[in-house]
């Protein structure tokens, strides 16, 4: 066939089509290397088309998260006055800098992700308000470890990296102290008898077990006398073998078992003493997982902070985890109940109290604790009246704000007891900002039984 038939053909085609007539179909042949291809697409079709594509985050190794990471412990490190800068610049400028030289080093593999973009623009413009440089100084992990406060590199091997890439790790706590008292991962607050060995948490890659004896012969009263720490197998990033911190009463050491302060590969598991025989921290990098331990007087404190996704791996374990599911019901003591009862007993012949409720509550206001620590510090002045137990629910209340600033938003700051809060009467009694249901339920039948009486 020739090309002149070929294109009289299509001429005709042509005329025909404007006669009113079907035409062919746009994929038709039109010849050995000749095709018609489908129209271009309208222009707001290519841009929502570009936009999607936009969107849509093509690499997995788009480094958000670590450059994230790195932000916050420079920004940790200007807190905690770690940070001086040479020319003049505010701290914060070289926690800005080392989030934006971390970006732009991912930028290859971040280019298409909408969130590196608006993130990259935002700290530019941060650092314009805080009149920063843009050549300057970016903060140095490993230059500040022995400073006394744990700074974390999250440039080295075994660094925890959470699967909700894109979006900041999120933490939980859990809290032991005084006779004891918990507060759960799920932020519950409870006084537990739990005498004896109990696990706190338990998971695949630790497991954290206490143990708790009575305070006075006579009394119920108990507090956590040993804590044991295993890390368990882990050759990638711990150790070939279960590793284990033990610490008990009048012994807090500053290694693990086998005699050594850290373990795994860029030293993942580590212990740092922050005041020898009182304080020790450990913390698993692979796992972004701290540990606070304190001695005060003869018993222990114990705090921890954990990703969300490390904590929910816990929830399929059998074992009674007190951090994870909280105290058995028959081990919980009714503290407000306690204090209700014992709050008019000045006489201490009278009844089976060590302090007296106004005594308690001075000395518990004096040690700056509020809402359920304030509770506590007085229900264990009251059954011990060892003056100790007002430090220990202080350093926990500041160990988990230290761990979770966030912690402070959701405390009311009370320094008193509210007896109608702890132990109500049997009678309705109206809140400013709440109307008890029963109440009004109550309300409502009385007022229709009447207008059917009358």
């Amino acid at each position: 066939m020739s090309r002149d038939h070929i294109l009289n053909s299509r001429e005709y085609r042509s005329e025909r089509s404007s006669a009113g007539r079907v035409e062919p179909s746009v994929h038709e042949w039109k010849g050995m290397a000749s095709l018609s291809y489908p129209p271009m697409p309208p222009i707001l079709s290519l841009v929502v088309i570009f936009i999607l594509v936009y969107l849509i985050d093509t690499s997995n190794a788009c480094g958000m998260q670590l450059c994230y990471d790195r932000w916050r412990t420079a920004a940790s490190a200007a807190d905690n006055g770690l940070i001086k800068p040479p020319n003049g610049e505010i701290p914060a400028c070289v926690a800005h800098r080392t989030h934006l030289v971390c970006l732009i080093a991912e930028e290859q593999n971040c280019r298409t992700n909408l969130q590196y973009q608006m993130t990259k623009r935002g700290i530019i413009h941060k650092m314009k308000n805080d009149k920063c440089y843009a050549v300057g100084d970016v903060f140095n992990a490993s230059a500040v470890m022995d400073k006394g406060i744990i700074i974390r590199p999250n440039n080295l091997i075994c660094t925890f990296r959470s699967k909700y890439d894109k979006t900041p790790i999120k933490y939980q706590h859990c809290g032991l102290f005084g006779d004891p008292h918990l507060r759960t991962f799920k932020d519950e607050f409870q006084t537990c008898k739990v005498e004896g060995a109990w696990s706190l948490v338990q998971n695949k890659y630790i497991m954290i077990m206490v143990t708790n004896n009575p305070v006075k012969d006579h009394g119920a009263a108990t507090a956590t006398s040993k804590l044991t720490v295993v890390i368990k197998k882990n050759e990638d990033c711990a150790s070939h073998d279960f590793v284990t911190y033990r610490a008990r009463t009048n012994y807090l050491p500053g290694t693990f078992e086998n005699g050594r302060s850290d373990v795994g590969p860029d030293k993942s598991v580590a212990i740092q003493v922050m005041e020898p025989g009182k304080h020790v921290e450990i913390y698993l990098r692979f796992i972004d997982t701290t540990i606070r331990v304190r001695q005060i007087g003869r018993y222990f404190t114990f705090a921890i902070k954990m990703p969300q996704e490390i904590v929910e791996q816990s929830l399929g374990d059998d074992t009674q985890q007190l951090c994870v599911q909280g105290c058995p019901e028959q081990e919980q003591i009714n503290y407000k109940k306690y204090l209700a009862e014992k709050r008019k007993i000045m006489d201490l012949n009278q009844g089976d109290i060590a302090m007296t409720s106004e005594r308690a509550s001075e000395l518990c206001r004096q040690s700056q604790v509020v809402d359920f620590y304030f509770d506590s510090c007085v229900f264990d002045l009251m059954t011990t009246g060892d003056e100790n137990f007002t430090i220990a629910a202080h350093q926990l209340l500041e160990d988990l704000t230290e761990l979770s600033p966030d912690i402070v938003k959701t405390q009311e700051n009370r320094t008193y007891l509210n007896y109608e809060e702890i132990h109500p009467s049997s009678g309705c009694r109206l809140k400013s900002n709440f109307i008890p249901w029963t109440c009004a339920l109550a309300v409502l039948l009385c007022f229709l039984f009447d207008q059917r009486n009358s």
